[in-house]
């Protein structure tokens, strides 16, 4: 039944006799019939492979659940004990002032419950850290078995993922990969989120704010105080506009951030200019706040370019419909 270009079929084709035959004399509906079983077999495939994903998500879900009830069970313990704590100070107070002869009992009893204090909190971060890594083995495991009929793309996240994903970077993801986030986000959420956060905020296509002194100045604070810079470029692919703007500042400058260089003292203090104040003097720039430099990027274009991809980790922001 198929034809090639040139209008012939395979009986046509055929250079052997037998085989002459044998299509001949072949009945088209044994040829249905294989592809109807083919495709049996693949649906088959394919619904076993969804029971598979479907048990191991519940068991995921469950173990969040799980990390979820331990977490709330610690920080109500330690909410009593900072409770109790707080009692335990007021009782020694009222002691003291009404002549109690022995304070060192009730100050026992403070330290004693400081002690509580110390070691629940301990257990707090351990359950928080727990939540988040099965959050992420869950988030993964969503992410493996979505199907979308976009190939768009990057890791994909809900907004309320963003602060475990990107702020945090539980399980070392972005970190790991060596390179810095691109944020793919159709809905401007991820812009106004972190816009509102302790960021230096840069929008590419606003001229004031990519004035060569302010990009450089959010750039030094951004090293500085150790806080992450941001640059929202919207639905325009600004990527190499932005960093002619940067080589206006220090030749190469965007290539130091991408690589990660700027956060070496010799190229950081190059940006300072004199007047820049007495917050940008070389002596406060230590490593404790500068290791903790960021670099996001935030489009609206669901298509970066593949050069940009390339470079960065890619994070896309998925709003339900």
């Amino acid at each position: 039944r198929l034809y090639a270009d040139d209008g012939q079929n395979p009986e046509q084709i055929a250079s052997v006799e037998a085989v002459k035959e044998v299509l001949a004399e072949w009945d088209v509906a044994e040829t249905d019939k294989l592809l109807q079983k083919l495709e049996a077999e693949k649906q088959k495939r394919k619904e076993e492979q969804q029971m598979r994903r479907d048990a191991e998500t519940s068991k995921l879900e469950g173990s969040v659940q799980a990390a979820q009830e331990e977490y709330d069970r610690i920080q109500k313990q330690l909410s009593h004990a900072y409770c109790e704590m707080n009692k335990r100070i007021t009782e020694h107070d009222t002691a003291v002032g009404s002549g109690f002869d022995r304070p060192e009992l009730t100050l026992q009893a403070i330290h004693d419950q400081e002690d509580e204090v110390e070691i629940l909190k301990s257990k707090c971060d351990k359950a928080r850290e727990d939540l988040a890594n099965a959050k992420l083995k869950l988030r993964e495991q969503l992410n493996e078995g979505l199907e979308t009929n976009e190939n768009l793309p990057g890791m994909q996240i809900l907004i309320k993922e963003l602060d475990d994903v990107l702020l945090r970077d539980v399980g070392d993801k972005i970190k790991d990969s060596g390179k810095w986030p691109l944020i793919i986000d159709r809905s401007s959420q991820a812009a106004t989120f972190l816009r509102y956060r302790d960021t230096n905020y840069l929008n590419t296509l606003n001229t004031k704010e990519m004035e060569p002194n302010k990009v450089r100045l959010s750039l030094l604070g951004a090293i500085r105080f150790g806080k992450p810079l941001v640059l929202d470029m919207m639905e325009v692919d600004m990527f190499h506009t932005v960093s002619d703007r940067f080589d206006e500042i220090e030749k190469g400058l965007m290539d130091q951030i991408m690589d990660k260089s700027i956060m070496q003292e010799e190229n950081y203090l190059k940006l300072i200019k004199e007047g820049d104040g007495p917050d940008y003097e070389k002596n406060k720039f230590t490593s404790y706040r500068t290791q903790n430099f960021k670099f996001w990027i935030i489009t609206k274009n669901p298509y970066p370019p593949d050069y940009l991809l390339d470079r960065c980790y890619t994070i896309r922001i998925y709003v339900p419909t």
